[in-house]
């Protein structure tokens, strides 16, 4: 589609184009308070645009048309609305943790604040949050060098690193700062582009009429929102990744924590309702491609790829340049968001329980930490894991956090050990599970999975709360 020539140039020139603009904007003198929350500044504008286009993880620019192309209307139904209703759902939850922690930085800190007596439940909610993380870096990878690869033929090692590097080195020139500033940008892009080229490529492939014949996806038998097989299959799992996404998801707890307190409500709805755009206009190139495959006009080789292929078969190459742009604004976008949120977990709940780290500065030990999440992260993208399954097992990993997380903030009869137990117990049941069932692509185990770690994590934590409490009245009588 492109040359490897004009590849290197396109991704250069984009990665030149923000490091040089953060780096002439970054503050002279960084406090840990400027790097990692902006001083707690952040306005309703900014933040909006900031947290929508970081929520606009490799799924939302690849899977909203492979679920389009290869489930019509349900797909794109079970991936749209959960990702839209969960900045709503964390709306409560960001006002109570501000309420609770109003200097606070990171969604751990709440059992840390919780149970001072026990490192145990903080422990736990780490493995969580940084794991959430983690998978922030390696999807985000995985889809920007596959898609470098498909266009332009870059080896996807290169595409890997060139990724990770963009992204590592203008959030360690000034943290949140520095990736608010590119969100807003990226977010801009992505809305001007999609707005271009999505309505140029249904007028060239004939209009709402193709759209409608592929509204049914690839086999035309999905298309009806009410499909049951869908709504197991898919749905089911990826509306519990999702609603709980945003409680494990650093990113938007460290939003929280920067927004300014009258700005928080609207941040999060406003930018839950910005994000959706993204997805439905791009699912118009999944319906698009189904109709032309129905028809042989079009051959889709990766599913995984179909909205570019789409735009390369009707559009001249230098609107699949802007879709590349656009994919990669979105792609670099949530790896400085998640990068960023690993400076701060590393900061806040690291620093202080690690002697050898408490005297140096809170600034280079965030950055510190981005540089080694986003070393592993490359190391795993690496290996090429299929985007739905990373996407799948790292919600199942954020389910086993939600209930725990909502009973620490608003249920004061969450003990030490039902917190600990309930995150531990779906870590360790419903995560390899998850990772078992996707790998096998058993669709009973997936949904099972997403079930279990949900349930099992607050069935525990309540239990052990309950029974710890009856316990010690006992030993009172």
């Amino acid at each position: 589609m492109l040359t490897s020539q004009q590849g290197y140039l396109i991704f250069v020139l984009y990665g030149m184009f923000f490091i040089t603009l953060v780096y002439m904007l970054r503050e002279r003198q960084a406090s840990m308070d400027d790097f990692l929350l902006m001083r707690r500044k952040l306005g309703v504008v900014n933040g909006s645009l900031s947290i929508a286009v970081s929520w606009v993880w490799a799924p939302a620019v690849f899977i909203c048309s492979l679920q389009a192309f290869t489930k019509g209307l349900p797909g794109i139904f079970w991936f749209t609305v959960p990702n839209i209703l969960c900045f709503f759902v964390f709306v409560p939850i960001a006002l109570k943790l501000r309420e609770t922690l109003p200097k606070g930085y990171t969604v751990s800190e709440i059992f840390k604040f919780k149970f001072p007596e026990t490192h145990l439940p903080h422990s736990a909610s780490l493995l969580v949050t940084f794991g959430y993380q983690l998978g922030a870096i390696i999807i985000n990878c995985v889809a920007g060098a596959t898609l470098i690869s498909l266009l332009s033929g870059i080896p996807y090692t290169m595409g890997v690193l060139m990724m990770a590097g963009v992204a590592l080195a203008y959030s360690l020139i000034s943290g949140l700062r520095a990736s608010v500033l590119s969100d807003v940008i990226q977010m801009a892009m992505i809305l001007g582009i999609a707005f271009m080229i999505v309505p140029w490529v249904t007028v060239e492939s004939g209009g709402l009429d193709t759209i409608l014949t592929g509204i049914g996806g690839v086999t035309g038998e999905y298309d009806s929102v009410f499909n049951l097989q869908v709504a197991y299959t898919f749905g089911i799992a990826m509306t519990i990744g999702l609603i709980s996404g945003p409680v494990a998801d650093q990113m938007f707890s460290q939003r929280a924590f920067a927004a300014k307190k009258d700005a928080i409500k609207k941040i999060f709805i406003f930018g839950g309702l910005l994000f959706g755009l993204v997805p439905i206009t791009l699912s118009l190139l999944g319906f698009i491609g189904a109709a032309e495959s129905q028809t042989g006009n079009i051959s889709v080789s990766d599913p995984q790829m179909v909205g570019p292929e789409v735009i390369n078969h009707f559009l001249p190459k230098w609107a699949l340049i802007l879709f590349s742009l656009m994919a990669f604004s979105g792609l670099t976008s949530t790896l400085d968001s998640a990068l960023c949120a690993i400076g701060s977990l590393t900061t806040n709940d690291i620093k202080p329980r690690f002697n050898g780290l408490k005297s140096m500065d809170p600034v280079l030990v965030a950055r510190l930490g981005m540089t080694a999440f986003a070393i592993i992260g490359v190391g795993i993208a690496l290996l090429q894991p299929k985007l739905l399954w990373v996407f799948l097992v790292y919600g199942a990993l954020a389910s086993s956090i939600f209930i725990p997380i909502i009973l620490a903030l608003f249920w004061n009869g969450l003990s030490a050990k039902g917190a600990f137990m309930g995150i531990a117990g779906g870590i360790a049941i419903g995560t390899p599970l998850s990772i078992y069932a996707n790998v096998t692509e058993n669709t009973d185990l997936i949904v099972a999975s997403a079930i279990i770690g949900l349930g099992l994590a607050g069935v525990l934590a309540w239990l052990f709360s309950v029974l710890g409490t009856r316990n010690a009245e006992g030993h009172m009588a």
